[in-house]
C-alpha cells in the first residue's frame, strides 16, 4: 500500500475499542454510531444488500453531481472507516451466514421496525443464540416498545416529537427543524455510548451480552436541557425565541445582530444592559454610535438593571443592530473579547471549514479517495484521547470491497463456495 493507495479502512491498533467488532445493519438511524465505534478502534463491517448496496448510498448530495454508489457525500460521511459485504438476510443461506459472523462479533446495530427483526434472524434471541455474550444495539423511532413503537418516522418527526422542533423557530413563522438532522446525530450518539456501557458490563458479568433498546424520540427529549423542568415545576412552555434569547419559558432581549457580513451574537444586548453596560456604551461613544445612550439618565438606567418598557428596550436593541450592521463581523467580536464581552461570530458551514481555531486545533483530517484520485477534508476527533487516541479510518467502503477478505479470510469460505453464494445472490 502507498500514500495514494491506502488500505480501507486505515488500522487503528491502539484504540480504545481495537479488538472488538462490530456489525452494522443500520440505516440512517444508526451508521453514524457505527463509525463513531470505528474510530474508537473497532472492527466495523457494514453489511449491505447485494449488488446495489445498502440505500443510503443513494442519498445526496454527490460528488460533482454525479449519482452513484460510490458518490454519495452522505455516504462517505456515515460509514468512513468501515469495511464492506454484501449478504442477503431474506434468504436462509444469508441469516445463517450472518449468525455465523455473530459468532465472531462482539456488537450488532439494527434499525428494523419493531418486530420485523426476527424475519431477518436480527432479533435478540436468535444472535444471542448464536453469541451469547453479543451486544445488540437497537435503534428505533420510538422504542421496542410503547403505543408509537411501530410508527413511521424520520429526523423531522423525531424532532417534532422529540420537542426539539418547539425550541426553534419564532412566534410568526412557528417552529422549525435544525437544518442538520439533529434526531439522528442524537440518537446515533446516544446509541454508541450505550453500546459501550454494555460492552463494559459485559465484562463484568460474565461475558453474557445483553440487549441496548434505544429510542429517538427519547434521544431527543433528552437534548432539552431544562425544557421539561420549567414546565414540571414553573408550568412555563420554553419555545422558540427567534433572534430574541429565551430565558426559562420567558423572552429576554434581543442577542443576535445582523453585521454587514453576517450575523453576531451578544447577550444583553451587546453588554449594553447590566451592571459593566458603562463599558460598552463607552465603546460606542467613540465611535458616534451611542446615540442618547452615553447621556447620564440612560447610564443610570442601563447600570441599575431598572425595568426597561417596550419601547425603552427597543431603542436600546436598535443602537446596538445600528452599530453592528455597519461592520464587519470578525473584527467586530475581536474588539469585543478585547473589551471584555463574550461576542462571538455565527459561523456557516465554509467559515467552520476555514475556522483558525480549528486549524489551531489540527481538527480537520484530509482523506485520500484512491478511487477518485483526490483527498477532501473531513472532521476530526469529538475528543482527544493522550493514550487511547482517536483516528479517522479512511474513505467509506465500496459495495462489498471487503466480501472475499471476509468470507475467505474470517469465515473460512473457499473459492468454489464464495461462486456458488454469489451465483444465488445470497453474497
Amino acid at each position: 500500500m502507498t500514500s495514494e493507495n491506502p488500505p480501507v479502512p486505515l488500522e487503528h491498533g491502539d484504540g480504545p475499542l481495537t479488538g472488538y467488532r462490530v456489525l452494522d445493519l443500520a440505516d440512517e438511524k444508526g451508521q453514524l454510531c457505527a463509525r463513531l465505534l470505528a474510530e474508537l478502534g473497532a472492527d466495523v463491517i457494514k453489511v449491505e444488500p447485494p449488488r446495489d448496496g445498502d440505500a443510503t448510498r443513494s442519498n445526496g448530495p454527490f460528488f460533482k453531481g454525479e449519482q452513484g454508489p460510490n458518490t454519495s457525500l452522505y455516504w462517505w460521511a456515515m460509514n468512513a472507516g468501515k469495511r464492506s459485504i454484501t449478504l442477503q438476510l431474506k434468504l436462509e443461506a444469508g441469516r445463517d451466514i450472518l449468525h455465523r459472523l455473530v459468532a465472531t462479533s462482539d456488537i450488532v446495530i439494527e434499525t428494523c421496525t419493531p418486530g420485523e427483526s426476527a424475519a431477518l434472524g436480527l432479533d435478540y434471541a436468535s444472535l444471542s443464540a448464536a453469541n451469547p455474550g453479543v451486544i445488540l444495539v437497537s435503534i428505533t423511532n420510538f422504542g421496542q416498545t410503547g403505543p408509537y413503537a411501530r410508527w413511521a418516522s424520520s429526523d423531522i418527526v423525531a424532532s417534532a416529537m422529540g420537542g426539539h422542533m418547539h425550541l426553534n423557530g419564532d412566534d410568526e413563522h412557528g417552529p422549525v427543524r435544525t437544518t442538520a438532522p439533529q434526531a439522528f446525530a442524537q440518537v446515533n450518539a446516544q446509541a454508541a455510548t450505550g453500546a459501550m456501557i454494555a460492552l463494559y458490563a459485559r465484562a463484568v458479568n460474565g461475558g453474557v451480552g445483553q440487549h441496548v433498546d434505544v429510542s429517538m424520540q427519547e434521544a431527543m427529549a433528552n437534548a432539552m436541557d431544562h425544557a421539561q423542568q420549567t414546565w414540571d415545576i414553573r408550568r412555563v412552555n420554553t419555545y422558540g425565541p427567534g433572534v430574541g434569547r429565551q430565558a426559562s419559558g420567558i423572552r429576554a432581549g434581543r442577542y443576535l445582530f445582523e453585521t454587514s457580513d453576517g450575523w453576531i451574537t451578544a447577550l444583553q444586548s451587546g453588554g449594553l444592559i447590566g451592571a459593566n453596560a458603562n463599558a460598552a456604551i463607552d465603546w460606542l461613544a467613540e465611535t458616534g454610535d451611542a446615540r442618547d445612550l452615553a447621556l447620564p439618565a440612560w447610564r443610570t438606567k442601563l447600570t441599575s438593571l431598572t425595568p426597561l418598557s417596550p419601547e425603552e428596550r427597543a431603542y436600546v436593541e436598535d443602537t446596538m443592530s445600528l452599530f453592528c450592521k455597519a461592520r464587519k463581523k470578525e473584527p467586530l467580536v475581536e474588539e469585543a473579547q478585547r473589551r471584555g464581552f463574550g461576542w462571538a461570530p455565527v459561523f456557516s458551514p465554509s467559515e467552520i471549514v476555514e475556522s483558525k481555531q480549528l486549524a489551531g486545533r489540527d481538527y480537520w483530517v484530509r482523506v485520500a479517495h484512491d478511487d477518485l484520485g483526490e483527498s477532501f477534508i473531513y472532521p476530526g476527533a469529538l475528543y482527544k484521547l493522550s493514550e487511547t487516541p482517536w483516528r479517522q479510518r479512511g474513505r467509506a467502503p465500496h459495495v462489498g470491497e471487503h466480501n472475499e477478505e471476509i468470507y475467505s479470510g474470517l469465515l473460512g469460505m473457499d473459492a468454489p463456495e464464495l461462486r456458488r453464494l454469489k451465483l444465488k445472490m445470497v453474497v
